[in-house]
């Protein structure tokens, strides 16, 4: 066993132990997450098909936007090789979560499985396969540059089948303890300022620097060779300088990564570089340029890399694998400021290069700031950004990732539970306002957390495995719509605003665990006895719970039959 796979065992134990389950299932868990680039507290229970007739698919993620779909489909295992028996298996699976007959996968014993491919089936018949992207990936502790040649040819018939064109992609991945490795390496930050020289490209007979002032703010525009910001990369050995990087290194995962390191590389293709690559911005509180045509520098106090990570990192890669070529050279944009207000709006208006998310983008707003000490106050940690506290020793229990806070908010507070469901790649944009604006008090945000944390895992216990198709339908998909009516029931009606009542109710859920569950078994019956008095929700229980006409027959339910006097 190398380093790296040493260091994968090591993540898979205190998974394990943060997560309390075997290291075989912390493992599945662990891969998974960082396949979709999510946290291990993030993962939905929901998305676990693992189990009999699993048809070696460990996990299934679906990720619905407006117009467009994101499938995760991983096989986990917590071993330190690659089998080609299992890739086969995989092919199977995918057969029968793209192409078997219905009648077919109703005979299917695992239901987990069974319903996870009808989910997907509903996906495809709203947004056609064209709109749909799918990310295969085999996942173990082993070394993918030791592949058999029976798991290549395995795999080239996975992709021949499945990249051609009728999806809008098709990968299949397979990822070791080194491509693990690569992506956890930019997830252990840690606050430290970086000051650096950077020796920059100057000619005083050219243009070869901008300066820009305006109200009071600097703005510098330069060259360098890479080696210059490869040096800086590697010399910060804890990767301080990407601190307020909204998005950690993809590693040579990311097709855009395999495309830098193709260019600074090659010797035909390395003095283009800087035409090819959209280059670094740089936030710092200090800049200074020194134009000595002999020595022309810039000195910059407090460097922080706050867009090309991934250029940044590949070169850094490069140099240090001795293949970076000395004619490689790229654009800086450094940006003097003390004003975090302008840094987030640098922040947001420079990631473009790789697609980030709206949840990336939003993590250093003054909002989740402010929630995030809020929640410290009742022991609870806002997760920021993906993978915060991965390395530290906080309980799953005691994290909960912003985007679980903004659907849940959305769903109970907001009373939208159907959005929340089916829209949460919302939530950071066209609801981000109505989500966040005007914190005034943290009180109502860990309230609905609370609330749906605790309806999630009893309806999963009661009435997940029912044999009444309706009920584990809707214990599995409506989470948020029986959170909804759970949170008017709690609280006898929908007045979030006062504070001290807020915190006599998350005072009695964090003392009293069990006093929902009477709660959570009436809003079930609530909401199956609205579903089955309407024939369209009943014919349609995947369209049912998107549709806003469903959080208005249980807005008028509740207020018309259970507001208590």
């Amino acid at each position: 066993m190398n380093l790296r796979q040493q260091i994968i065992v090591d993540h898979i134990e205190k998974t394990a132990s943060k997560l309390n389950t075997s290291n075989d299932k912390g493992f599945q868990i662990f891969g998974h997450s960082i396949f979709t680039d999510n946290s291990i507290h993030s993962f939905n229970p929901n998305d676990d098909v693992d189990g009999g007739q699993d048809k070696q698919i460990d996990s299934i993620t679906i990720e619905e936007s407006s117009d467009e779909a994101t499938i995760y489909i991983t096989q986990v295992k917590n071993e330190d090789s690659f089998s080609s028996n299992r890739i086969i298996h995989i092919r199977n699976g995918l057969q029968w979560l793209f192409e078997k007959p219905i009648n077919d996968v109703n005979t299917i014993t695992n239901i987990k499985f069974k319903d996870k491919i009808k989910d997907y089936r509903a996906t495809q018949s709203n947004l056609g396969p064209s709109n749909i992207n799918i990310k295969v990936a085999y996942i173990t502790n082993g070394l993918s540059s030791e592949l058999s040649d029976e798991c290549i040819q395995e795999i080239k018939t996975i992709t021949d089948t499945y990249d051609n064109e009728t999806f809008s992609s098709f990968t299949f991945d397979i990822i070791g303890s080194a491509e693990l490795v690569d992506i956890i390496n930019a997830q252990e930050k840690k606050n430290k300022k970086i000051n650096c020289e950077i020796k920059i490209l100057y000619d005083t007979n050219n243009p070869s620097l901008i300066k820009y002032h305006s109200q009071g703010l600097k703005g510098i525009i330069c060259s360098a060779t890479a080696f210059e910001i490869a040096t800086v990369v590697n010399n910060d050995k804890n990767g301080f300088v990407f601190d307020l990087n909204i998005r950690k290194y993809l590693g040579k995962l990311g097709g855009v990564n395999k495309d830098i390191l193709n260019t600074c590389t090659n010797s035909n293709l390395s003095n283009l570089f800087w035409f090819l690559n959209n280059g670094v911005t740089i936030v710092c509180d200090k800049v200074d340029p020194v134009t000595d045509p002999d020595d022309a520098k810039v000195k910059i106090e407090n460097m922080q890399i706050v867009n090309g990570c991934q250029t940044a990192t590949s070169l850094a890669n490069a140099l240090r694998e001795g293949h970076l070529q000395p004619d490689t050279k790229l654009l800086l944009r450094i940006y003097e400021t003390n004003d975090l207000e302008l840094v987030d709006k640098i922040v947001l208006t420079t990631n473009n290069q790789n697609k980030i998310t709206g949840r990336n983008l939003r993590a250093n707003d003054k909002t989740q700031f402010d929630l995030e000490k809020g929640f410290l106050l009742y022991g609870y940690s806002l997760e920021r950004k993906p993978r915060q506290y991965e390395s530290t020793i906080i309980t799953k229990d005691n994290i909960v990732p912003n985007e679980e806070l903004a659907v849940a908010y959305l769903g109970i507070v907001l009373r939208k539970p159907s959005d929340a469901r089916s829209r949460k790649y919302k939530v950071w944009d066209e609801f981000y306002s109505k989500i966040f604006s005007g914190v005034d008090t943290v009180e109502p945000y860990l309230l609905s957390v609370l609330i749906f944390r605790k309806t999630s895992e009893y309806i999963q216990a009661s009435f997940a495995s029912s044999t009444d198709d309706t009920i584990r339908y809707l214990a599995k998909n409506a989470s948020f719509h029986i959170a909804r009516i759970v949170a008017f029931l709690f609280k006898n009606g929908d007045n979030w605003s006062n504070a001290s009542y807020m915190k006599s109710y998350i005072t009695s859920l964090i003392a009293t665990p069990l006093i929902l569950d009477s709660n959570i078994t009436q809003a079930m019956a609530i909401l199956n006895a609205i579903i089955s008095s309407n024939s369209k929700f009943k014919i349609d229980l995947n369209n049912a719970l998107k549709a806003a006409e469903l959080d208005t027959e249980i807005n008028k339910e509740l207020n018309l039959n259970h507001k208590r006097a």
